[in-house]
């Protein structure tokens, strides 16, 4: 028994090194293959979009130079802020946020800014850096380069002067590789207003931590969104078949944005507030049923002098493009309810809630009313208005502190108040 224990414990050393060996092998081979411009000759657009991911980031690597402790910090500032994003509903570029790309160039552009500061201080000047940041100025990790090298086809890139498209783009983040293109395009005023929220927050907490008077675990700490808000849009995504679920969730999540943007209507005095989150679930119909339930949260409020609202027109756009789907079975189903903060299903406010099928059982997940997408059109909304590797990460962080604070900084720092359209908890009655 001892020698075959033995043996099956060399065996999983041997697979172990032959594992870390082919993936040195891997990333040596990796590493010799730099995509340059002389490698977009003869590429169609599509084409030189498509190598530009790749480009892009062996771009920021470069940049950020080929010091181990620069690219280690470099690494680590982006894991912490990439892991702060999703805890705060901020990391998602199909909804409308910023994706892994657009942090990582924000991220890059700090540590060139700070070519030997450390990890938290890093940090520290991530959130009062784009926390102040004027947009629609753009993030320019180098000249914008306009016209190809010999040989390469030429290819529009971004140019807010020349292209009105481009100049209504309201958080450019320009990619640094030829053709130049803002990475950031679907960021709407919605989205754009919660990241500007949460970086104040953000370097709040990174300003008490220069100070002493907090820790960088506190970014970590959940959210506040929940909390924030009297009103709340709830989404549910549904289906009895696993398989459709997925494809059903796929095309309501990419529609998502176009909700977002009708709920942000000035003429009617409505602001909306997404969290870039889904609640993904298993729970029973009415007819004990098991079905897949997927929930995402837009907070929503109002102007001072209103006291009713009409959301009907505001969905419409999003209900009759996902209704019209050639491929919406039966077993797929939408509702959209308007939910008061008190009736907020209890698996918002867990903070390690699991993106995965989950059994729930919350009698508190109730709303007012439901608008189901199989309807006429009538909206019937009515209402009286971490991981192991994150703490890792943390861990490290916490462990270099910024050794000084500049006291300069008590007044560049900004309350991290909440943009103010009305009262937190104005309420409005909606039919």
């Amino acid at each position: 028994s001892t020698f075959e224990e033995t043996t099956s414990s060399t065996v999983l050393v041997d697979q172990h090194h032959e594992e870390e060996l082919l993936d040195d092998i891997i990333a040596d081979r990796i590493a010799e293959v730099v995509v340059s411009d002389d490698m977009l000759i003869g590429l169609d657009e599509t084409s030189v979009r498509c190598v530009n991911g790749v480009r892009v980031s062996q771009y920021l690597l470069s940049a950020v130079g080929t010091n181990p402790t620069r690219l280690e910090n470099f690494r680590l500032t982006l894991r912490i802020v990439k892991e702060w994003a999703r805890v705060h509903g901020l990391y998602s570029n199909v909804l409308g946020f910023l994706g892994g790309v657009n942090w990582a160039i924000l991220v890059c552009w700090v540590c060139k800014e700070n070519p030997n500061a450390k990890a938290s201080m890093l940090l520290n000047s991530f959130f009062r850096t784009f926390a102040n940041w004027t947009w629609p100025h753009p993030v320019l990790l180098a000249e914008q380069q306009h016209h190809p090298i010999k040989g390469v086809s030429s290819h529009p890139v971004w140019d807010p002067i020349n292209n009105f498209r481009d100049a209504k783009h309201l958080m450019p983040i320009i990619t640094p590789c030829y053709p130049s293109m803002n990475s950031s395009y679907n960021v709407g005023e919605p989205q754009l207003r919660r990241i500007q929220d949460e970086l104040r927050r953000a370097t709040k907490i990174s300003h008490d931590v220069c100070f002493g008077r907090k820790t960088w675990s506190d970014l970590f700490k959940g959210n506040d969104f929940f909390r924030q808000h009297a009103n709340y849009l709830q989404v549910d995504i549904s289906s009895t078949q696993e398989d459709d679920f997925r494809e059903w969730f796929g095309l309501c999540e990419a529609r998502m944005r176009i909700l977002i943007a009708g709920l942000e209507n000035p003429s009617f005095g409505t602001r909306a507030y997404p969290f870039a989150k889904f609640f993904t679930r298993k729970e029973e119909d009415d007819g004990k049923k098991k079905k897949h339930v997927s929930s995402f949260f837009v907070a929503l409020r109002f102007a001072e002098d209103i006291e009713k609202v009409d959301l009907g027109p505001l969905i419409m756009d999003y209900l009759q493009i996902v209704n019209s789907w050639d491929g919406r079975k039966e077993s797929m189903d939408l509702e959209i309810n308007i939910v008061s903060q008190k009736n907020l299903p209890s698996f918002a406010f867990e903070v390690d809630f699991a993106e995965k099928e989950n059994e729930v059982d919350d009698d508190s997940a109730s709303s007012v009313t439901s608008s189901k997408t199989n309807g006429d059109g009538d909206s019937g909304l009515d209402v009286d208005a971490t991981n192991e590797d994150t703490r890792e990460v943390t861990k490290k962080v916490l462990l270099s502190p910024p050794r000084s604070a500049k006291k300069k900084l008590e007044s560049e720092i900004d309350s991290g108040t909440p943009s103010m359209f009305i009262s937190p908890l104005k309420r409005a009655k909606i039919s």
